[in-house]
């Protein structure tokens, strides 16, 4: 029903994968697989939608609709099993502008905000952009496989200068999928300490075992009332370029805050075919997800076989969620920059530097594998020749 093998041509479209103008992960022959946007079509639905819509000659200043926050209920309700009402939610034009705001919102100038490292790079500009300290806490890994450090949790969270905590989950850009008691845990740290948890969960949708995923709000009372979670169909159908989220809590005072705040930052609108098209993903567009979620795990599977097979000194294990491989380089001992320029000038391969995520990235590469089938097999084997020359 649904071709993900066709190769559309997205050149000459002001797309940021491949119309940039930078030499790091474009250019004449490079194969850019960085930024985290899809090569598909996204559902016919949509495209419907927002065509039906387009035919009304007037755009202007839109309502936040009944429907566009329905959708998103009816779409936790049948998705995860978990009740929540619109009157928890608002509109906002993207989830790391919504994460500016909360940062305003929840905590003051020179507060500290802790991040778990590597993670999504847009988290350290937003803390350092609104004045704020980073506190990192570095994730343990071993053997390719991530865990929080509790001890390092404890003691960071113990400060009573840290005032949030900005939870990616699931994590970009390793892929864990955090379990209930991994939540759990570190919610009860933060309730005790009095820390607000900001949870992106843009990628929740995008997990392989159905039904691992635990929203943060679906978390006991006790943990959720002390959290706002940010979603999205943007990564899960491809609208990134529509600039419409969401952001949830049960916490009555936490949303006033937030939607006070993102008035006086002049954040507070959405856009009007963003809303169009939420609303048609999330009514009409699961199967199409379920479809997309195969072709995706079969491209993750591939290149991590293809690794172990023919180039073993390079490792990507499987991701338990997202369209990024998070590719491990340490064994070759080459420097980040050697690496980078070994991937650009003799691979032509486009990828995203590990250290934009943090130290903890030095050695590893990002990789976005939400291309045709055709494409993965192509930088795989450009890679290959890279390494082996």
């Amino acid at each position: 029903m649904y071709d993900f093998d066709a190769r559309i041509e997205r050149r000459g479209t002001d797309s940021v994968k491949w119309d940039i103008d930078n030499p790091k992960v474009n250019g004449e022959g490079v194969l850019p697989m960085w930024v985290a946007d899809m090569d598909f079509a996204c559902p016919k639905e949509v495209t419907e939608a927002i065509t039906q819509r387009a035919m009304h000659p007037i755009y202007g200043y839109p309502l936040k609709s009944a429907a566009f926050y329905e959708s998103l209920q009816e779409w936790i309700q049948r998705r995860y099993g978990v009740e929540v009402q619109t009157s928890w939610m608002t509109g906002i034009p993207g989830v790391i502008p919504g994460i500016h705001v909360a940062i305003e919102a929840y905590t003051s100038p020179g507060e500290r905000v802790l991040i778990q490292t590597p993670v999504y790079h847009p988290f350290f500009h937003a803390v350092e952009n609104r004045g704020r300290q980073v506190v990192r806490s570095s994730l343990v890994e071993q053997n390719g496989h991530y865990e929080m450090d509790w001890d390092d949790l404890a003691n960071k969270l113990s400060d009573p200068r840290v005032k949030l905590m900005l939870l990616c989950s699931p994590h970009n850009p390793i892929g864990r999928v955090w379990t209930r008691q991994e939540l759990v845990r570190l919610g009860t740290l933060c309730v005790e300490h009095g820390v607000v948890v900001v949870a992106d969960e843009i990628h929740a949708d995008l997990v392989y075992e159905k039904g691992s995923h635990v929203p943060y709000y679906s978390l006991p009372t006790e943990l959720a009332r002390q959290s706002v979670t940010f979603l999205a169909a943007s990564k899960t159908f491809n609208l990134a370029g529509l600039f419409t989220s969401y952001l949830l809590t049960e916490n009555r005072q936490l949303l006033r805050d937030f939607a006070v705040t993102a008035s006086r930052m002049g954040c507070e609108n959405v856009n009007l075919f963003g809303m169009e098209a939420t609303i048609a993903a999330y009514r009409y567009g699961e199967p199409w997800l379920e479809a997309l979620l195969s072709y995706l795990h079969k491209n993750a599977t591939y290149m991590s076989r293809f690794l172990a097979e023919h180039v073993p000194a390079v490792r990507m294990p499987v991701p338990q969620a997202t369209y990024l491989g998070w590719m491990d380089f340490r064994s070759l001992g080459l420097k980040q920059a050697e690496l980078s320029s070994l991937l650009r000038e003799k691979g032509k391969l486009g990828f995203q530097d590990g250290l934009v995520f943090g130290q903890e990235g030095e050695g590893f590469q990002r990789v976005n594998f939400a291309c045709p089938h055709s494409v993965v097999v192509e930088a795989m084997e450009r890679l290959k020749r890279a390494i082996m020359e």
